[in-house]
C-alpha cells in the first residue's frame, strides 16, 4: 500500500502499487476484510475477491510487477505548429513569434509523415495537435489537414484525436468547424483575471479574460466543451483561482500545469506560491466538486495507473513546425532535429533527446509517489540541473500536493455516491 487517506463516515481512500485502476475508496466493512489478510490466508468471500481484482490484497510471496507503460503507448502524437504568429506576447511563452504561417504542401507532407511513422511502429492511434503561435489565425490550413487526416486515418487504419491549441481570443471563429468536425479544443487560461489580464494582454494593453469567457459561453450554446489548460508559474495573484471557478461554474474539464521557464530556473519562493496557489484551486473544487476524475488535473501527475515515464517525448512524440522542422519537444522548437525527408524520424528524435525511465531518476527509486509523476518532465531537469536523470525543480510541490489531491478525488468520489 503507498498511501491512505481517512475519508468521512469511516471510509478512506487506499493507493496500492498494483491497483490496475488507481485509487480505491473502501467503506468500513472493506477495511476490515483487509485488515483480516494481515497475515495470509485463503482467498474466500465477495468482498475479498473484489479487494484482489483492485490489486489491494496480492497472493502471499508474490512480487511487485513493473510499472505500466504510459496511456499514452499505443498512439503517436504529433503537433503541427501551422503559425508563428498570435494576437498576444505572453511572458512564458516558448513558441517563436516570427509571423511565419505553415504552407499546405509543409502541412499535408508533415501528415504524410505522421501516419507513415504511426503505421511504421505499429501504433493504434494518432493525435494531432493544431498549435503555433495561434493556429485561428491559420484556420484554412486546419480545415485542409482535417479532413485529409480523416482520408489518411481510414486508409492506414488507425484511430484520429484531433486538438486544435487555441488562447480563445478568436474562438467563435472555430465553433461551428469544430462542432461538425469533432475537434477538440484546448483553450489557454492563466489562473486569476488579474494574472491573466496583465500576462496576456492586446497590443493596446487591454486584458482578455473577460473576452475568453464571454467565447467559452458561446462555445457551450454550440454544442462545443472546450478543455481548459490552466499555466501556473508562481507568482502573485494565481492563488485567487478564479479560472478553476469558472471551468467548475461551466462544467469544464480541465489542467494545472506548471510552467516550464525557459532558462530551467524555478526559485523556493515560486514552489511555495505554486503550493499556495494549488491549495486555493483544491478549496474551490472541494466546495464544488466535478463529476470527472481529479487523478490527472496536476502537472505530470497521473495515478490512473502505474507509469515509467513522465511523456512520449524521445518515443512517441514529435513536433513539425512552419517550415517542415522536427523537434523531439515543443520545448525544443529552436533545436530541430531533422527535417520531413527522414523516412523514420522517430529514431533521431529520441536520440536528441533523454528522457529516462524513473528508476534511471535521481532520488525516484525510494520515492512512494515515482510512479505517479515518473520523475517530472524530463526537459525542465535537464534545463534546471544540466542532466534529464536530475529530479524535477517541482518535486518539492508534487510531494507536498499529491496527498492532497488523492484525498480530494476520494471526497468527490464520496459526493458522487452520496455518501
Amino acid at each position: 500500500l503507498l498511501y491512505r487517506a481517512d475519508l468521512p463516515a469511516g471510509h478512506a481512500l487506499l493507493l496500492s502499487a498494483r491497483s490496475p485502476v488507481g485509487p480505491v475508496v473502501v467503506s468500513p466493512a472493506a477495511q476490515e476484510a483487509l485488515a483480516a489478510f494481515a497475515r495470509p490466508r485463503p482467498l474466500a468471500g465477495d468482498i475479498p475477491r473484489r479487494l484482489a481484482e483492485l490489486g489491494l490484497l496480492i497472493p502471499a510471496g508474490e512480487a511487485r510487477p513493473a510499472p505500466c507503460p504510459a496511456p499514452e503507448g499505443d498512439t503517436l502524437t504529433v503537433w503541427l505548429h501551422i503559425t508563428s504568429a498570435c494576437h498576444l506576447r505572453c511572458a512564458y511563452c516558448y513558441a517563436p513569434h516570427q509571423g511565419r504561417a505553415m504552407d499546405p504542401a509543409t502541412g499535408l507532407s508533415a501528415l504524410e509523415m505522421a501516419f507513415r511513422t504511426a503505421a511504421r511502429h505499429g501504433f493504434r492511434a494518432l493525435k494531432l495537435k493544431y498549435a503555433g503561435g495561434e493556429p485561428t489565425l491559420n484556420l484554412p490550413l486546419v480545415r485542409l489537414l482535417h479532413g485529409q487526416a480523416g482520408r489518411l486515418a481510414q486508409r492506414y487504419g488507425l484511430q484520429l484525436r484531433e486538438t486544435l491549441l487555441t488562447n480563445g481570443i478568436a474562438l467563435d471563429r472555430v465553433l461551428d468547424f469544430a462542432a461538425t468536425a469533432g475537434l477538440r479544443l484546448a483553450v489557454s487560461l492563466d489562473p486569476s483575471r488579474r494574472v491573466h489580464d496583465s500576462r496576456r494582454t492586446f497590443p493596446d494593453g487591454s486584458g482578455t479574460f473577460e473576452r475568453i469567457c464571454r467565447n467559452l459561453e458561446r462555445a457551450l450554446e454550440r454544442g462545443v466543451r472546450p478543455f481548459l489548460s490552466i499555466t501556473l508559474c508562481g507568482e502573485e495573484g494565481e492563488e485567487d483561482a478564479e479560472a478553476v471557478a469558472l471551468a467548475l461554474e461551466l462544467d469544464l474539464p480541465f489542467h494545472l500545469n506548471f510552467v516550464r521557464p525557459a532558462d530551467g530556473r524555478i526559485s523556493p519562493e515560486q514552489i511555495e506560491r505554486l503550493i499556495a496557489a494549488v491549495r486555493a484551486a483544491f478549496a474551490r473544487i472541494e466546495a464544488s466538486p466535478p463529476r470527472r476524475s481529479l487523478l490527472g488535473i496536476l502537472d505530470r501527475a497521473d495515478f490512473s495507473r502505474p507509469h515509467r515515464y513522465p511523456c512520449a517525448a524521445g518515443r512517441a512524440y514529435l513536433v513539425v513546425d512552419g517550415q517542415g522542422r522536427l523537434s523531439p519537444c515543443q520545448m525544443e522548437l529552436a533545436h530541430p532535429a531533422g527535417d520531413l525527408s527522414l523516412e523514420d524520424p522517430l529514431p533521431v528524435l529520441g536520440a536528441a533527446f533523454p528522457n529516462p525511465a524513473v528508476e534511471e531518476r535521481a532520488g525516484c527509486v525510494s520515492c512512494p509517489w515515482r510512479e505517479a509523476c515518473a520523475g517530472g518532465c524530463p526537459w525542465l531537469a535537464r534545463m534546471s540541473a544540466g542532466r534529464a536523470t536530475a529530479p524535477s525543480p517541482y518535486c518539492p510541490a508534487y510531494r507536498a500536493l499529491y496527498p492532497e489531491l488523492l484525498r480530494l478525488e476520494g471526497l468527490r468520489l464520496l459526493a458522487q455516491a452520496g455518501t
